[in-house]
This record gives C-alpha cells, structure tokens and sequence, in this order.
C-alpha cells in the first residue's frame, strides 16, 4: 500500500512539475501572431486581441485573453466584440511548438450583423451572384472547422434588416460542437 501511495505521489509531483514549466517556459502571447494570421488567412476576419494573453491550467489548460473584436475586410464596426476569450488547448502539441485549440469560449459577446460591420468589395475584384452554388463533390462530407467547438454565452446578437429594422437577442447560449465526420451540432438558445 505504501508503494502505491509513493508512486502516485511521485505521478502527481511530476504532472505539477510538468504544468509549472510550461506555464513558466511557453509564453502564450508567443501564439498571438499566429493565431490573428490563421483567422485572417482562413475567414478573411482580422482578429485583434486586447491586453496579454495568460494561462489558465485547472481544470482545463486554457489561454485567457482580454476584450477581443473580430472585424470584416474594410468593414466600419467589428462583427463581433468580447469582453473576454478562453481557448482550451491539447498539452501534448504545446511540448512540440504546436497550438491546437479544443473549444473557443466567447462570453459577453456583442455579435452585430449590421451593414457597418459587413466586408467591403474590393472595386476590382469580381462579381459572383449571390445564389451561385456548386454542387458537392463526391469526397465532400459536410463543412468543417479547426476547432472541435464554439461556445458563445450571456451575449447579445443585434440583426439589421436591409430596410432598416433591428432585432435584438439577448441572453445568447450558443454551442456548435464538430464530429469526426465534420458534421456540427448546434445548440442555440436566447430571447
């Protein structure tokens, strides 16, 4: 019983030792540059991220980040705006220089889906109609996304109709969860 108890001590003081290097070693602000050139590079969205990023290791290794704003190419207003972003990492890609984000967790969200905060066309760039679909390929099984899921909570969504009505929704839940196939559950609620 005894040997048992020591090793388990000794499991538990290399898993602290482990954690309290990582958070001493990897800074997360090192994964700025990259995650804002990812979100540019894959929605064309510009990811700006106030104040420093911080870790956050119980019960889930976590990078904090302060407000945040997503914003369209050329667009007035940010189509999104945060008081505070959570990422939930994988350990294992930290120890290899790799960040791979588990969920996104948005809470007190601002989403505005308002003309000021819609992508602005480049005068040069071609016109395709809005109702120009391609049928699916034969290997394509659903849309996907890097981030296995997207919980948004106590946010408010404000829609502008294009004759100028607004609807407003508040207390938004919202989580978008990805399977192995790609397929996404949506669970949505708010009033």
């Amino acid at each position: 019983m005894r040997r048992i108890l020591t090793t388990l001590m000794i499991l538990l003081a290399v898993i602290v030792a482990g954690l309290t290097s990582l958070v001493l070693l990897v800074n997360p602000n090192d994964f700025r540059a990259y995650m804002v050139h990812e979100v540019a590079e894959r929605s064309g969205y510009q990811l700006d991220l106030d104040g420093p990023l911080r870790w956050h290791v119980w019960p889930q290794l976590s990078i904090l980040s302060g407000r945040m704003t997503l914003t369209a190419r050329g667009a007035e207003e940010p189509v999104i705006r945060a008081d505070n972003m959570r990422l939930d990492v994988a350990l294992l890609p930290l120890l290899s220089h790799q960040l791979q984000v588990k969920q996104v967790m948005l809470k007190g969200a601002v989403i505005q889906l308002t003309p000021k905060t819609e992508a602005v066309r480049d005068s040069s760039a071609p016109v395709v109609p809005h109702d120009n679909t391609l049928p699916l390929a034969p290997g394509d099984r659903g849309w996907s996304y890097d981030v296995r899921q997207l919980q948004v909570a106590d946010s408010v969504l404000f829609f502008q109709h294009e004759n100028g009505e607004q609807v407003t929704v508040r207390d938004i839940r919202l989580q978008m969860e990805q399977d192995e196939n790609h397929r996404a559950t949506v669970d949505f609620s708010g009033r």
